[in-house]
């Protein structure tokens, strides 16, 4: 990732680069760790800050609004459980909900600049719908543009790859 882009940049592949301006606006728990992984990203420390995000307080508490790492986890966790889970040959009307529950996700997100730069990312690429494959490898594209933005690595968009993590698991799962 290069360092030194200003907001609004894209790379090849339209993804813009620099810290959006609208990082200062959230005072939400969900927003409280979002700013420092953007930062260290921008600044090459992403491997450090994943550790030190890992290790943050704000993971260990307890009855607490989940930050943004814990938000994040879940909500990709739940956002590939559903594109796993969507039928192959999908109804117009599930086509329909799946459209409606991804523009209502990416409105009322809690991480108010991770909503922002979802629902941009969504006017890039929007939501592939017309089968489950379609729905995986548009969801697992969507979830590495926000990883290469947090300078973490990419996941295989192969739906063998897909299906092992999100909908079959792996031997160990069961045990």
């Amino acid at each position: 990732m290069a360092q030194g882009n200003k907001k609004g940049e894209e790379d090849k592949n339209g993804i813009e680069r620099g810290l959006p301006s609208f990082l200062d606006d959230c005072d939400r728990p969900a927003c409280h760790d979002t700013l420092s992984s953007i930062q260290a990203a921008f600044k090459g420390a992403a491997s450090k800050n994943a550790q030190m995000v890992a290790s943050n307080k704000f993971n260990k508490r307890e009855n607490c609004p989940p930050n943004s790492a814990q938000l994040g986890r879940g909500s990709w966790d739940l956002l590939h459980s559903m594109a796993a889970w969507y039928p192959d040959m999908p109804t117009s009307d599930d086509q329909t909900s799946m459209l409606q529950f991804i523009n209502s996700f990416a409105k009322f997100y809690p991480c108010t600049y991770c909503a922002e730069d979802f629902r941009r990312n969504l006017e890039r690429m929007p939501p592939k719908v017309k089968s489950r494959e379609d729905l995986c490898v548009w969801m697992c594209r969507q979830h590495n543009v926000v990883n290469k933005k947090l300078g973490k690595p990419a996941f295989s968009c192969n739906m063998e790859d897909l299906d092992r993590r999100w909908r079959k698991g792996v031997d160990k799962c069961w045990e």
